[in-house]
């Protein structure tokens, strides 16, 4: 992504720079789509694992918590990244979700400098897999949940030098956060009490982990994960209203989502995306259950959040190619990543049940029906902004660029 990003700033998100590369409304509105859709399904997937904590905080301290306090929690988990969401972007960015995010980040490096305490484990950095099935979920997850990253992506028109800020920031999320992840992930297999299987097994291994060092460290551990949650909902709440927003800049989507606040941050279309998230939570808890409804939910928003990079990912050296750019690394290191998306992805899709099935031809069938309805009519990843942090046409964008490189 940031080898589209160094040379071109999105107005409204991934599916701007779909259009770069392939210059087809119709993808480009797809992966609109795929990234609205995957956003409000992974807001649903962390508000349900607000509820796994509180559960699990139950099981482990032998006590009863009320239900009008899951609830609240509940309620909240969804309120706040929506209400948060109203305010500037950059601030919120800047601050909340920083700071949230670091916090988070400083937690798992923690785990990992106490899991030193028991040695060094060379042989749990090897990964065990049953089938090519259990290692392509493996991927999937993990490549959604250092989604966050592209969150610069929508900072286009605020920061000063967007493509080289942006990108920036990119990689600088990607490598803190996956840094984190990966030393907090091999911690909690050194620290997990019991067998492996049983940490497989486990809702919410951190805490049984953490209550071996006291009741402190248990709240510390829950409040940051909680917040954690809370902050990448928020993350995602902000791109869903951004692309919602764009769209209707681009005459793809209806006029009133264009509505902005005093802080010129979209109105309509972040109250439809929380509006979303608490619909699509209460359907799939009432008719799947809490654990189904995770585990269904989240497949869906794997499977859909891998397909847009699987068309970004073609898409790159086609993009250097329209801008007289195209060199070798354009080309190579777009297609490794993209085999390998696509391999996870289709892996994914081959192991769906009938309600995974059912969610994707919900989705498609709202795809088509936009499209055919309202989105053909505009122009959809036509927008983007320049060095200067206008919106501009990337024609208009593009020719100055081509200009640029054909001296």
């Amino acid at each position: 992504m940031s080898m589209y990003t160094k040379k071109l700033a999105s107005a409204g998100g991934y599916y701007n720079l779909n259009y770069g590369a392939w210059r087809s409304k119709k993808l480009a509105f797809l992966e609109a789509l795929t990234e609205l859709v995957a956003y409000t399904l992974l807001n649903v997937v962390n508000v349900i694992a607000v509820y796994t904590i509180l559960s699990a905080l139950s099981d482990i301290l032998g006590v009863v918590i009320p239900n009008y306090v899951i609830y609240f929690v509940i309620g909240f988990s969804i309120a706040y990244p929506t209400l948060i969401s109203f305010t500037h972007v950059k601030k919120l960015l800047g601050y909340v979700v920083t700071i949230s995010a670091t916090a988070e980040a400083a937690l798992l490096i923690s785990l990992f400098f106490l899991s030193l305490s028991k040695g060094i484990h060379f042989d749990y950095f090897v990964p065990k897999f049953k089938n090519f099935g259990d290692l392509a979920t493996a991927y999937v997850l993990t490549t959604v949940s250092i989604s966050g990253a592209g969150a610069a992506t929508y900072l286009g028109e605020e920061t000063k030098k967007p493509h080289e800020n942006i990108s920036k920031g990119m990689w600088l999320a990607l490598i803190i956060g996956g840094v984190s992840m990966f030393l907090g992930t091999y911690a909690m297999i050194v620290l997990w009490p019991g067998t492996i299987s049983g940490l497989a097994n486990s809702n919410q291994p951190l805490f049984v982990e953490m209550i071996q060092y006291g009741i402190i460290a248990l709240y510390i551990s829950l409040t940051l994960s909680i917040n954690s949650l809370l902050a990448s909902n928020i993350g995602t709440t902000i791109g869903a209203a951004r692309i919602l927003f764009n769209l209707a800049r681009e005459n793809a989507a209806p006029k009133i989502f264009t509505k902005v606040n005093r802080s010129g941050e979209p109105l309509v279309a972040t109250a439809v995306i929380g509006i979303s998230t608490a619909i699509i939570t209460v359907l799939s808890v009432s008719v799947l259950g809490i654990t189904g409804a995770f585990t269904e939910v989240a497949a869906v928003e794997g499977v859909l959040w891998l397909l847009g990079r699987i068309l970004d990912g073609f898409g790159a050296p086609i993009f250097y190619w329209r801008i007289n750019s195209l060199g070798i690394g354009n080309v190579v290191i777009p297609l490794i990543a993209t085999i390998i998306n696509s391999w996870g992805d289709a892996q994914s899709i081959l192991q769906m049940d009938i309600v995974q099935l059912l969610m994707i031809t919900v989705f498609a069938s709202i795809v088509v029906s936009w499209y055919v309805l309202k989105a053909r009519k505009g122009f959809p990843g036509t927008l983007v902004v320049d060095e200067n942090n206008n919106v501009v046409t990337i024609d208009e964008y593009l020719k100055k660029i081509k200009a640029v490189n054909a001296h």
